[in-house]
């Protein structure tokens, strides 16, 4: 029954993102797979893609009570010389794109931001 529940409601594995990314996962890393988040990680993409989605993300964030130090965020929405450097690729809009169209509405929806549609 645990195992029907976690297909259920458990996360989707990574395999609708490696098709998409036309990724082959190896053989050895099937395991940590299997609990890949679509919608975090389609999530991650957007506010990567966007800075401005991730400046709303952050002020979103301040006003809830999960707010407790959101300096580590300041990466997304005001990246250092080490981040822009190391980010060339990763917030590269054709990488990004096809994982970030996934679940960018429910995003943009629960943030309640007008016009960050347009990635």
């Amino acid at each position: 029954m645990d195992v029907q529940l976690l297909d259920l409601l458990g996360p989707g594995g990574a395999n609708r993102l490696d098709g998409l990314t036309s990724i082959a996962p190896r053989p050895d890393d099937t395991a940590w797979r299997s609990w890949v988040d679509e919608t975090v990680v389609s999530w991650a993409a957007c506010l990567l893609a966007d800075p401005a989605l991730a400046a709303h993300a952050h002020q979103a964030l301040a006003a809830t009570e999960h707010h407790t130090d959101t300096g580590v965020l300041r990466r997304l929405t005001d990246p250092g010389t080490h981040e822009v450097q190391a980010a060339v690729l990763l917030r590269h809009p054709d990488l990004l794109e096809p994982v970030a169209a996934l679940h960018r509405s429910e995003l943009v929806e629960r943030l309640t931001v007008t016009g960050a549609e347009a990635a």
